[in-house]
């Protein structure tokens, strides 16, 4: 009971000083940057290759200022087996796929890792009572479940403050208990599933041992210390969580056994273009949409005389409503059309790519729901029953669901498009962030009076 009562407080510790990476800035920055604060000095380093690296003062919006170093031009690489190492001589046909195929992998497991929820994940290493966080794209950090007892610690309160850039502002200490920054982010690349010892379920041994593609790898710290976090489909918990954990063979005696790799499982990896589980595994549109469709959720849209209804997951319908409130003209133009639905998910037709309308130059990632068996249209001499095709959008930010546009593209046949937010968090909705993310380069921020001289 001690230690669960540690365990809790520790937990509830790491979550009030969760990584707040949206910190802004009074200045503005293009949007092909992305900013990351480091607390100290020691979180960042301009490497020791002689590249001179410009620089930016910025200023939080609480008045700290912070000096911002733009990365060198050049790819940085781990190692010779690193997949995203750059090369002078010329590249092949194929070669230059195969990039193509790694960028467009990176740029898709970037934009998931953002998606990770919590963004800070956790794994309890109850034998040596240590709780290891594992922040995407930003740190891995390691908290003590023994209470300190120095006396610095006993003054402490118990409220723990963060700073600007999301980090501890104790180093040391998270309300009494020691805390230990294993390694900042350093390089993301895609690399074959690792080995692992401690697996949190059975059945995730033999899936990575099994995978045949690769796994989208963040690396932390530096030298030889460094820590792999691989990302996995998995949708055995509706949270994402880690899933298995590799120690060194080198771990000090008498000490906290070292960590060498994390694999974190989450749902926003099941993208069938980038994950080889099996169908019935993945992470399906349909999972979001289902509690729509349990709770009975409808929505509708008034467009001159007629008032459209889309009841999510059964029907759709049009209606004219008198001043009395009395319904004086009702047609469906479909319900939902679980044989067809089935054989677009099956054939993978039902994640699709489609403008939302004239205005919008770009297509948009979409989900397609087939609607069928409406009221008969008597236009048709075969009075063919009424139909209609349902595409979904995500509703990046939103919190409500809308109809967006209902149009009658042929006789008795219609295309509705709908927005949702709940679609948000499926990996093919990921499109929507990728082509910017694509361009992004780091930008590496310490505070101005502790800015580090590049320049000699």
């Amino acid at each position: 009971m001690v230690m669960t009562r540690r365990l809790m407080a520790v937990l509830a510790a790491l979550s009030a000083t969760s990584v707040d990476t949206a910190a802004p800035f009074a200045s503005s920055l293009d949007a092909s940057y992305v900013v990351q604060l480091h607390a100290t000095r020691d979180g960042f380093s301009p490497p020791e290759d002689g590249v001179k690296m410009r620089s930016q003062l910025m200023t939080t919006e609480s008045g700290q200022q912070f000096e911002c170093f733009l990365p060198p031009l050049a790819s940085y690489t781990l190692d010779e087996g690193d997949v995203t190492a750059d090369t002078s001589e010329p590249l092949t046909a194929k070669e230059k796929e195969e990039k193509e195929q790694i960028a467009t992998f990176l740029s898709f497991g970037r934009a998931a890792a953002q998606k990770v929820k919590p963004k800070c994940v956790q794994y309890v290493d109850k034998e040596t009572e240590w709780v290891y966080e594992v922040c995407s794209g930003l740190l891995v950090r390691r908290v003590s479940l023994k209470s300190s007892t120095s006396q610095e610690a006993s003054s402490m309160s118990a409220e723990v403050q963060v700073n600007a850039a999301g980090e501890i502002s104790a180093a040391k200490e998270v309300a009494g208990h020691e805390v230990e920054e294993l390694g900042a982010f350093v390089a993301d690349s895609s690399r074959p599933a690792l080995s692992y010892d401690k697996l949190a379920m059975p059945e995730t041994q033999d899936r990575v041992k099994n995978h045949r593609m690769p796994l989208f790898t963040q690396t932390f710290g530096q030298d030889e210390q460094l820590i792999q976090v691989q990302f996995i489909c998995s949708t055995t918990s509706r949270d994402d969580g880690i899933s298995a954990v590799k120690w060194r063979d080198d771990s000090p005696k008498g000490g906290p056994r070292e960590v060498a790799a994390f694999l974190v499982g989450s749902r926003v990896f099941c993208d069938p273009q980038h994950s080889d589980a099996d169908d019935n595994d993945l992470f399906t549109v349909r999972s979001l949409l289902q509690p729509l469709e349990d709770a009975r959720t409808c929505v509708t849209r008034n467009e001159g005389w007629w008032t459209y209804e889309f009841c999510f997951g059964r029907s759709l319908r049009q209606y004219h409503r008198d001043g009395d409130g009395r319904i004086t003209a009702e047609f469906s133009l479909g319900t939902f059309d679980a044989s067809g639905n089935h054989e677009l998910e099956r054939s993978g037709s039902a994640l699709v790519s489609e403008h939302i309308d004239a205005t919008h130059d770009v297509s948009r990632p979409a989900y397609l729901e087939l609607y069928d068996h409406g009221t008969f249209c008597k236009e048709f001499e075969n009075h063919a029953p009424r139909k209609a095709k349902v595409f979904y959008y995500c509703s990046q930010g939103g919190t409500s669901h809308h109809i967006l546009t209902v149009k009658e593209t042929q006789t008795c046949s219609y295309t509705v498009k709908v927005s949702s937010p709940v679609l948000c968090d499926h990996p093919h909705f990921l499109n929507d962030e990728q082509k910017s993310d694509q361009e992004a380069e780091i930008l590496h921020c310490i505070p101005v009076e502790e800015a580090v001289t590049t320049d000699e």
